[in-house]
C-alpha cells in the first residue's frame, strides 16, 4: 500500500512492556463522544470470555481456544515458559510454539501467531471457536482487552484493568491481506484521520493500545459468534503509536492459519472418542460376565 514503507519505521508491538513494564495488562482506546459503559458492557458479553491475558516475559493477551491451548501473538514469547489468566484463575504453560514463519521484528509481514499449552485445562470458560470461512476484509470486528485505556483524543494513557470491547471495520491491510488485515480509527470530529474505507467510525468504534497483542478479534456470522483475528501491533501515519484517532490496529487473521493450529495441537474430539471407546468396551465385558 502507498504507506507501507512509512509504517514499517512506526509500527509498535503494543506488549506491555512498551511503556507500563511486564506486569501490566491490555487495553482499548475509545470515541470521546462514546460513553466508556458502553465499552464495558460490550465487553461483558459471553460471546468474549474466552480472553484472557497472557504474560511470557512481556504480557499481552490471549484466547482459549481448546481447555488446554491458547491461541496469541508470537512476539510474545521472550521466555521458555507463560502464564495465562483467565476468570479469576492464573495457569502455568509449558509449551509456546510460534508459527514457523513468524520473523521478530518482521511484525508487517504477518505471521505473527503463537499457541501455549497450560499445564491444566482452564475450567468454567468455553473456548472460543475458530473462523474458517472469509468475511474478514468486510465485516465489523469486536476486539477485545483490558487495562490502558483513554480516547481518541488523548491517546492510551491510563491502566485501569477493566475489560473492555470495541468495534470496527477490517477494511484495510498492510500488503498481504491474506494472512494480515487492518483497521483505522476514525475520527469521529475530522475525516483526514480516515486511512482505510469509510470515515464515518462506528457507534462503539476504537483501536487497540500497549499490551493488546494475542488479544481476540471476533466476528459474529449465522448468529454465531467467532475469533477471526489475533491482534499483532498497532501502526501511525502521525508518528505516534499511542492508540489516538488516526492510528492503525494490525492483526493476523485466523482462517489463514487453522491448518497451523489443527496440525500442531491435539484434537480433542478424537482423544475424547478413543477414551468413550476403551469405557464401552469395558461396560460390554463386565456386562457379558455378569450374565
Amino acid at each position: 500500500m502507498w504507506f507501507s514503507r512509512k509504517l514499517a519505521s512506526l509500527l509498535c508491538l503494543i506488549t506491555s512492556a512498551a511503556i507500563l513494564g511486564a506486569t501490566s495488562a491490555c487495553g482499548v482506546t475509545i470515541r470521546d463522544d462514546q460513553a466508556d459503559q458502553d465499552y464495558l458492557d460490550l465487553a461483558a458479553s459471553p460471546d468474549y470470555a474466552s480472553v484472557g491475558t497472557f504474560a511470557s516475559g512481556l504480557t499481552g493477551c490471549a484466547t482459549l481456544i481448546a481447555p488446554n491451548w491458547v491461541l496469541t501473538a508470537a512476539h510474545l514469547f521472550v521466555a521458555s515458559s507463560g502464564t495465562f489468566t483467565i476468570n479469576g484463575g492464573t495457569y502455568a504453560a509449558d509449551q509456546l510454539i510460534k508459527h514457523p514463519q513468524f520473523v521478530s521484528g518482521q511484525e508487517l509481514q504477518g505471521y505473527d501467531m503463537g499457541l501455549a499449552h497450560p499445564t491444566t485445562p482452564v475450567s468454567g470458560v468455553t473456548p472460543a471457536m475458530p473462523y474458517s470461512g472469509s468475511l474478514e476484509p468486510v465485516s465489523m470486528m469486536t476486539f477485545v482487552g483490558f487495562g490502558l485505556t483513554g480516547t481518541g483524543l488523548t491517546g492510551a494513557t491510563r491502566a485501569d484493568f477493566k475489560k473492555r470491547a470495541f468495534q470496527n471495520l477490517a477494511d484495510g491491510d498492510f500488503g498481504d491481506p491474506g494472512v494480515l488485515l487492518g483497521a483505522d480509527f476514525d475520527n469521529p470530529h475530522s475525516a483526514a484521520d480516515n486511512h482505510f474505507g469509510d470515515p464515518t467510525p462506528l457507534l462503539l468504534e476504537g483501536c487497540v493500545a500497549y499490551g493488546d497483542s494475542g488479544g481476540g478479534v471476533f466476528l459474529s456470522a449465522d448468529s454465531v459468534t467467532y475469533l477471526a483475528g489475533v491482534i499483532s501491533f498497532v501502526a501511525a501515519i502521525d508518528g505516534n503509536g499511542n492508540a489516538d484517532y488516526g492510528d492503525l490496529t494490525g492483526f493476523g487473521r485466523v482462517s489463514a492459519f487453522n491448518d497451523w493450529i489443527d496440525t500442531t495441537i491435539p484434537e480433542p474430539s478424537a482423544v475424547g472418542l478413543a477414551v468413550l471407546g476403551v469405557a464401552c468396551l469395558w461396560f460390554v465385558r463386565r456386562s457379558t460376565c455378569i450374565k
